[in-house]
């Protein structure tokens, strides 16, 4: 499978010959923020819909690792195509390096203005602790989002919150680029993966853009950390408890 660079510099894209975004797309990406949830729900979401990988981010940069998955290599930085739907997806299986983040954001901006997206979907985490009310989510759209956020029926994020990473980065130069793009995070548990969290924002994207994306196995993966995660409690209270009485 032959790919060509579409520029030259310390940031490539790297597209599958032939291979061109269809001017109207929905850009989606997570990073892996508060409780991995924007990882987890797009590489899940690749992954069930089958989407089909047809590049690679490129940079200075580039982590020192590569990995394996369903029998194929599998690079840092990763777009794919659900053709059906329009759907262009990035999965970072690494934080970008902390210090190339603000150049990996600029020149991702960039592209996807370039593109013509016709929205930049960002999924993230938002920690727990602060969750008020019924809704599990908030959102943060820019300007120019604001006539497609009703669609979401998500509440704005409170006022004296922030987000945080490369993710705010990244709605702060698409918001100073008047593009079209809206942070959507689920409250998640802080200091682990959360696919509890990953689980609900796939809902919400199956029932926004009439997929259907199963999330039976983020669920059956959210149990068995949770049922880690009380084992480690339970250990550690031991601990403590044996501590007292020495």
């Amino acid at each position: 499978m032959a790919f060509v660079a579409t520029r030259q510099s310390g940031f490539d894209i790297i597209l599958k010959k032939g291979f061109q975004v269809k001017p109207g797309s929905t850009f989606i990406c997570g990073f892996h923020g508060l409780g991995e949830v924007g990882f987890l729900s797009t590489a899940h979401l690749t992954r069930t819909l089958e989407a089909k990988r047809v590049g690679f981010i490129k940079s200075d940069m580039l982590p020192l690792f590569v990995s394996m998955e369903n029998e194929r290599l599998v690079l840092p930085f990763e777009l794919y195509s659900y053709a059906k739907k329009k759907l262009i997806f990035l999965v970072p299986r690494f934080q970008p390096h902390q210090s190339d983040q603000w150049n990996f954001v600029d020149r991702l901006a960039e592209w996807l203005t370039k593109c013509k997206f016709s929205e930049t979907i960002l999924l993230g985490g938002l920690d727990a602790s602060f969750k008020e009310g019924e809704a599990n989510m908030r959102c943060v759209p820019t300007s120019k989002y604001e006539s497609l956020v009703e669609k979401w029926d998500v509440p704005l994020l409170e006022e004296g919150l922030f987000v945080a990473g490369p993710l705010a980065l990244l709605l702060a130069e698409l918001e100073m680029r008047d593009a079209p793009a809206i942070g959507l995070l689920s409250y998640a548990i802080r200091g682990r993966p959360d696919p509890r969290a990953a689980a609900a924002m796939l809902e919400k994207l199956n029932q926004v853009y009439g997929l259907k994306a199963n999330v039976e196995q983020l669920l059956e993966e959210s149990k068995e950390i949770e049922r880690l995660e009380k084992m480690r409690r339970s250990i550690e209270s031991d601990d403590r408890t044996s501590d007292m009485f020495v």
